[in-house]
């Protein structure tokens, strides 16, 4: 789904999708930990998780679907979202993607990215 403004104080400068995606913390004290992402661009993603404990600094890997791993910087945290930047923007190839994967069903989604394990 196409990024639409929230509201008048939305800036953001790329587009964003919503839906539900998955990914997989891939390294630090929460690795192999399945997240929910519920939001994503081509420099970062909102990610949603109660029990994540990280701070603005913080770094990671994870994997976005079936893309990465990639080395994701935390920008902001606030109660369950976590929003984190990507060090290297994805291409316009790859978010074609993960436009197409998230149309997909979830059972299905879910169940490829349990089959692939932690990748450290």
């Amino acid at each position: 789904m196409a990024y639409e403004r929230l509201s008048a104080h939305d800036v953001r400068s790329q587009e964003r999708w919503r839906g539900m995606a998955f990914g997989r913390i891939q390294s630090g004290p929460f690795a192999g930990r399945v997240i929910s992402i519920v939001e994503f661009s081509e420099t970062g993603c909102r990610i949603r998780d109660h029990a994540i404990t990280c701070e603005p600094g913080d770094v990671f890997h994870m994997m976005l679907e079936d893309v990465g791993p990639m080395v994701v910087d935390v920008r902001w945290k606030n109660g369950a979202f976590v929003g984190v930047s990507y060090r290297a923007p994805l291409r316009p190839v790859v978010l074609d993607h993960l436009r197409k994967e998230i149309d997909k069903p979830l059972q299905e989604r879910m169940a490829r990215l349990m089959e692939r394990g932690p990748q450290l």
